[in-house]
């Protein structure tokens, strides 16, 4: 079975940690490159969770590398909590994109 690993900053790896998620704490910048490249050459690595400031930290043609990847899937998460609900519904929306490759689009009505 594929494992699932955060990328994570200092600040919330414990939360992570705390949630059972197997954490690796990086800073931003080099790395976070050299961490990402050591997840991508793991076969057992299905999904790498990555925050966004970590991510928006990398350069254009190393995020569209890892973004092409068939495996894992590197998946940018936010780095705190949005309270606007249109921002809420963009990042669920684009994360579904990105795990199975299709843009739906969610209801008006609810949550």
């Amino acid at each position: 079975m594929a494992r699932l690993v955060a990328l994570i900053g200092p600040a919330l790896a414990d939360g992570f940690r705390l949630s059972g998620v197997a954490t690796i704490v990086v800073r931003s910048g080099p790395e976070t490159v050299g961490s990402l490249r050591e997840l991508a050459a793991d076969e057992e690595i299905g999904l790498v969770l990555v925050t966004a400031d970590l991510w928006a930290a990398l350069d254009d043609r190393t995020r569209d590398r890892f973004e092409g990847l068939a495996r894992p899937i590197v998946l940018v998460i936010p780095a705190g909590a949005p309270t606007d609900l249109a921002t809420r519904r963009e990042l669920v929306v684009e994360m579904l994109r990105r795990a199975i490759g299709y843009r739906i689009q969610l209801g008006e009505g609810g949550s």
